[in-house]
């Protein structure tokens, strides 16, 4: 063979390669589009008003922790590479007025010893649980993180949706603790999706 034909042989897989990298990232970057659009994040996560799923899990101390609990919960859902996530951290203590009638449970995506680190910057009432291999999130279906779903005592959800900031937590708190739509109360918003970005 000619030395022209078999540098064109290589340049033609080279550009092929190229190519299929494009593509590859040209899927990823249209499906975190859908992911992070107001179709995909309502897509995500346990149905508002469905019953929660039962899971059980150990948190980084050990102990179980079952899902849904019998009281009010908040159930998010963070990775240790995720920045937002990190920075949400920082935000639970927005939490504590309501920590002695409200469970939160952080579900947490990565190596165990990054969980563990992650674990031990949130407040004490902040269970944090190892989501080996992103296990519970694909059974909850959710795809991307930091995301939150209110719980209320009742086992039924009663919000979800993305959470970044300390008036989304503060906004998944005062859901999960409400009363469940149609009480006594007339809360007909309790159960309402509302969508925090």
């Amino acid at each position: 063979m000619s030395a022209p034909l078999i540098v064109s042989i290589y340049v033609m897989w080279g550009l092929l390669l190229i190519l299929a990298l494009a593509v590859f990232a040209l899927y990823r970057h249209f499906g975190q589009l859908y992911v992070n659009s107001p179709q995909g994040r309502e897509d995500q996560g346990p149905a508002v008003g469905s019953a929660l799923l039962s899971i059980a899990s150990r948190d980084t101390d050990g102990e179980e922790i079952l899902l849904p609990t019998t009281r009010p919960t908040l159930i998010l859902f963070v990775e240790t590479t995720c920045d937002l996530c990190s920075a949400l951290r920082d935000q639970l203590n927005a939490l504590a007025p309501h920590s002695d009638v409200l469970d939160t449970v952080a579900l947490c995506a990565g190596a165990l010893p990054d969980v563990r680190a992650w674990a031990s910057r949130t407040p004490p009432y902040v269970r944090v649980a190892h989501d080996r291999r992103a296990s519970a999130a694909n059974r909850y279906e959710v795809n991307g993180t930091p995301f939150i779903v209110a719980v209320g005592q009742d086992g039924n959800v009663r919000a979800k949706g993305v959470v970044n900031d300390r008036e989304g937590l503060a906004w998944a708190a005062e859901q999960a603790l409400s009363a469940p739509a149609g009480s006594e109360l007339g809360l007909d918003d309790a159960t309402e999706e509302v969508v925090r970005t």
